[in-house]
């Protein structure tokens, strides 16, 4: 996740480890149909620990994206289209709520701070607290997601006892190691519910950095240790002991052995279980994945007994949910779609409002725009007036340029950090600026550049059009480059565009903004653009251990600074948000986040 507050007077320190990338829209499609049993290991009767009967009842939500991967903590599967499936599916110590404040989640256990110096934090599991196979969750769920987020194993064997450097080469493919580094190696025996982190150095969101919900980084122990050939107490003789063989087969399917497939579809339920109200029942690719109450949820049980998720593109939304074909929906907020919501007049609730959620370009310095005469003469180019003024006014009358891609509009210390970053000079096109950059860099005429984004998804496509149009008399060759949203995935992770146009989204975490700023080899796994500065790395590992608002928002500045003086990643707006429910769905809230309007899943009912 990555950070961001709403309505809050200070700066928020809150939650999670990596930002969820927000790339664009999916089609309903085909696909073959695939389905996970009920939860076993236990009576299987359909109730939950508390004895509570989970309650009948169907509701339906339109998802903009599919699912494709359990692990969402992994590079690859850290995404919104998983977490908005994901956030009452796996459960943690904390999460953020539809304001971006922090909430510690007591029903799955409590966190305490035991110290001040060295920083010493105690995770304590719910004496109940088990997968919806039955498996207790305890210590090996809790030292794999440490040994995962930690950095400290090596491809090669190796270990880093002190953090990850320039040079290691992480066994666990992990979103951020950001926080995590910075702890000693926790100890507990298998079946213990029980583990404490000592931090080297303070860590800024320490209250949130490790086991949290909001699409879950807590993954099962035991069916990765049944992969490797052993068992929980296997896994946890491994990290307490460094046994590199055994961590390899353990990693290899952390890293990919939750990554789903749309040709076989979904594994058996004793692969993907739940640890949280509701478990996943089924899954139609490209179409929909229904949810269903978990019977082994030992805490307050879903108010409604089963939630499918259908994958249907935005622009489809609204008469989807005029003919009764989905309750609730999260638009794309424009005119039309608003136009017709209001038409529905009493039949629907309509909740807007701005997002955690921010559109940008990353220029990736690997490839044509490794010339940095070149980014200078893009970024002057670049239309950001005629893209808000076209495309997110006429939803948004108040929208202006975002100016910082540290903080987003909206946030305490925005104005102060945005007024610093030097970004406001490329608010209006220079062509004559453009054109002497691009005569200076030594590019041929017509240099092609790929944009690459989600397709199917009209707004993106405006967007690169008004690029298209203003850059390509600078002497640029711009292509419009559509991508599935797994294609995009890997195109991203791969280094293979030229600049990727998506947006990130999250909650409000400053701790968590080096994972994709930070060079690559430094804090910054998500950074596949190949940016790296020392002095950007140098203002990470200084706010990552500060509690002082001040220090905080200076070296914010510094890094916003350096990123517009050497043209890496250009801000666009931050998202309007619209959700709309059928008038006899209650509990539905409007979530500025990245789990979207799931993020209370499990409060919504049917009056």
């Amino acid at each position: 996740m990555r950070r961001t507050q709403k309505g809050t007077g200070t700066l928020l320190l809150s939650l999670v480890a990596a930002g969820a990338l927000v790339a664009g829209c999916t089609t309903s499609g085909g696909g073959s149909t695939s389905s996970s049993a009920a939860p076993t290991g236990g009576s299987g009767s359909a109730t939950s620990n508390t004895g509570t009967a989970p309650s009948e009842g169907t509701i339906t939500y339109a998802a903009e994206q599919d699912f494709y991967a359990y692990n969402t903590f992994t590079v690859d599967g850290n995404a919104t289209a998983n977490q908005t499936v994901l956030n009452q599916v796996l459960r943690g110590f904390s999460y953020v709520d539809n304001k971006g404040a922090v909430q510690l989640d007591t029903e799955f256990g409590t966190i305490e701070k035991t110290s001040d110096d060295p920083l010493t934090v105690k995770y304590t599991l719910n004496d109940k607290a088990v997968w919806s196979d039955g498996q207790p969750i305890g210590c090996a769920d809790l030292l794999m997601l440490w040994a995962a987020s930690s950095g400290y194993y090596n491809k090669d064997g190796s270990t880093n006892p002190n953090g990850p450097t320039a040079d290691s080469t992480n066994l666990f493919d992990a979103a951020s190691t950001t926080g995590i580094e910075d702890t000693n190696k926790p100890t507990c025996k298998d079946g213990d519910k029980t583990i404490t982190l000592v931090y080297r150095t303070p860590f800024v969101d320490w209250e949130s950095a490790f086991a949290t919900s909001s699409g879950g980084s807590i993954v099962p122990a035991h069916v990765a240790a049944k992969a490797a050939g052993t068992d929980t107490a296997g896994v946890v003789d491994a990290i307490t002991n460094d046994k590199a063989d055994v961590l390899t087969k353990v990693a290899d399917f952390w890293n990919t052995g939750w990554a789903l497939n749309k040709d076989t579809g979904l594994p058996s339920a004793d692969v993907i279980p739940a640890s949280g109200p509701y478990y996943i029942d089924s899954w139609q690719p490209g179409q929909s994945i229904t949810l269903k109450a978990n019977p082994k949820w030992w805490g307050t049980p879903a108010k409604t007994g089963t939630v499918v998720m259908r994958f249907i593109d935005q622009s489809q939304q609204v008469s989807a949910l005029q003919s009764g074909e989905v309750d609730v929906i999260e638009p794309q907020a424009n005119p039309d779609s608003l136009a017709a919501l209001n038409a529905l007049g009493s039949a629907v609730n309509v909740q807007s409002g701005s997002l955690f959620t921010y559109e940008h370009l990353d220029l990736n310095v690997n490839q044509a725009f490794s010339n940095e005469k070149l980014r200078e003469a893009f970024f002057k180019c670049v239309p950001r007036q005629q893209i808000i003024d076209n495309l997110i006014k006429p939803s948004q009358p108040d929208a202006t340029i975002l100016n910082s891609l540290m903080l987003q509009q909206g946030q305490p210390a925005y104005d102060e950090v945005a007024a610093a970053s030097g970004f406001s000079a490329y608010d209006q096109v220079d062509l004559d600026g453009a054109k002497a950059a691009y005569a200076a860099s030594g590019a041929p005429a017509g240099q092609t550049v790929r944009i690459i984004h989600i397709d199917p998804n009209p707004r993106r496509t405006n967007e690169v059009a008004l690029i298209k149009s203003s850059c390509d008399q600078v002497g640029f060759n711009i292509q419009d480059t559509p991508l599935a949203s797994d294609a995009f995935g890997a195109a991203r992770s791969g280094g293979d565009y030229d600049v990727a146009l998506f947006a990130w989204a999250g909650s409000g975490l400053f701790g968590s903004i080096s994972a994709q700023y930070a060079s690559k080899d430094n804090g910054g796994p998500q950074n596949t653009a190949g940016w790296s500065d020392p002095a950007v790395d140098e203002a990470f590992t200084k706010l990552n251990s500060s509690t002082d608002e001040q220090t905080i928002v200076d070296e914010l500045k510094k890094v916003d600074q350096i990123y517009a003086q050497k043209y890496w990643s250009i801000p666009l707006f931050t998202f309007p948000g619209l959700l709309a429910s059928n008038s006899n769905v209650t509990g539905v809230e409007l979530n500025s986040g990245q789990t979207q309007g799931t993020w209370n899943m499990q409060d919504w009912a049917r009056s």
